[in-house]
């Protein structure tokens, strides 16, 4: 028997960045494991100005993924009209079948006046924060949560935490669906080695490093993880601070390391896009948050590294570990917390190589690639089929 073609199923990918995240990790593995016999993906960044679409844009090339050349036009709350018209024209233009958008303002844009859209529509709410300052960010996922995501086909989040966050609107639960996030086990391959990089950002070959991956916002707890390593550095003159990232807080970071004085402690990247060789120039991993982690893709990469995680117990954060055999959770904002996690790993090398080594295993059978597009691939099919079967005045 001849070979029957399978109809492709037209996905646009609406993404906002503010800074690179677990979102955007989430959108490259989707990108390129999906199955693209079945699944045409248009991916559809913005226009604002910010600098952080365009970082987002040129990560996309990096790794040799395809980019639409239209964007969506944002510089105030002014284009909302102009980027609901932008985004029909995209739906018209590419025979689009599912939307799928990948942050708050995408959820917002397409979820408020739903009925515009002749196709299925996905919504994805990666984390959001609890807090009570500013008060403009529980209206924002009051709106999103409340206005937004109920006029979706299908939401797919990433933890059971965001799950309960999300059912306290109006969304039925039969649409939300759980999809943790899968590693692919080659992505750490590359990258340069731990001496070399050592060597790069001048940390001594036999030091302990303890490090951190995320961009430097305040909610990332950067501050309090300096506080910490300041606390435990007469105790482990070897202990170093490597930080990798970039955002708006570097430069009051630099500020609080040259005022504990630890200069020559700390170790600032910047934007840095070898993250295997990043991991295996640390020895312990770190993530100091103090606003809610929606499922932090970082924690899954560095316990598939090798590295014992040390981690606030934020949102999703728990659900990416397997506490006290792969990581430690310690309450947020909590200095004396953190620094005693810290210490206990930092003066313990056999516990610090038994947690890394439980690490990939846990990973592995716990958060498979394969999974993740199976789940992922299940919600298009089940929007689409839905969306097809709906009368079209509905």
């Amino acid at each position: 028997m001849g070979r029957v073609d399978v109809e492709r199923i037209n996905i646009l990918y609406l993404i906002r960045t503010w800074a690179i995240g677990g979102s955007h990790t989430i959108m490259f593995l989707l990108l390129q494991h999906l199955s693209r016999d079945r699944f045409n993906i248009i991916c559809v960044p913005y226009d604002t100005p910010s600098k952080s679409d365009d970082t987002f844009v040129r990560a996309m090339k990096n790794r040799d993924l395809p980019v639409a050349p239209e964007r969506v036009p944002w510089h105030s709350r002014l284009d909302w009209w102009k980027a609901r018209d932008a985004i029909a024209a995209l739906i018209e233009q590419y025979s689009i079948d599912i939307v799928h958008a990948h942050d708050p303002q995408s959820n917002v844009l397409v979820g408020i006046g739903r009925k515009r859209w002749p196709c299925a529509l996905v919504c994805s709410p990666y984390g959001w924060w609890t807090r009570m300052f500013p008060l403009r960010s529980h209206v924002y996922q009051w709106v999103e949560r409340s206005w937004a995501l109920p006029n979706a086909d299908r939401v797919i989040t990433v933890s059971q935490d965001m799950k309960q966050k999300i059912l306290r609107g109006a969304t039925p639960e039969d649409r939300v669906h759980v999809v943790y996030t899968g590693l692919d086990p080659s992505s750490l391959d590359g990258g340069a080695s731990r001496q070399s990089v050592r060597e790069a950002l001048g940390i001594p070959q036999d030091a302990c490093v303890a490090g951190a991956v995320s961009r430097l916002y305040v909610e990332k707890g950067h501050t309090f993880l300096l506080d910490a390593i300041r606390q435990v550095s007469n105790d482990i003159p070897c202990l170093h601070l490597l930080i990798v990232g970039e955002g708006p807080l570097r430069a009051s970071l630099e500020i609080q390391t040259k005022t504990l004085g630890l200069e020559s402690r700390v170790h600032f990247t910047g934007f840095y896009d070898d993250l295997p060789g990043a991991l295996r120039a640390m020895d312990i991993f770190v993530q100091p948050s103090i606003l809610d982690e929606g499922f932090p893709t970082s924690v899954l990469e560095a316990q598939l590294a090798g590295l014992p995680v040390i981690a606030t117990d934020v949102g999703g954060t728990g659900e990416t570990m397997d506490l006290d055999v792969t990581g430690l959770l310690v309450p947020p904002r909590n200095v004396d917390a953190l620094t005693d996690a810290i210490r206990s790993l930092a003066q313990d090398p056999e516990r610090r190589k038994a947690m890394g080594a439980a690490g990939p295993e846990w990973i592995l059978n716990s958060f498979t690639l394969d999974n993740m597009i199976a789940q992922v691939a299940e919600v298009y099919e089940r929007a689409y089929a839905e969306y097809r079967a709906r009368p079209r005045d509905a």
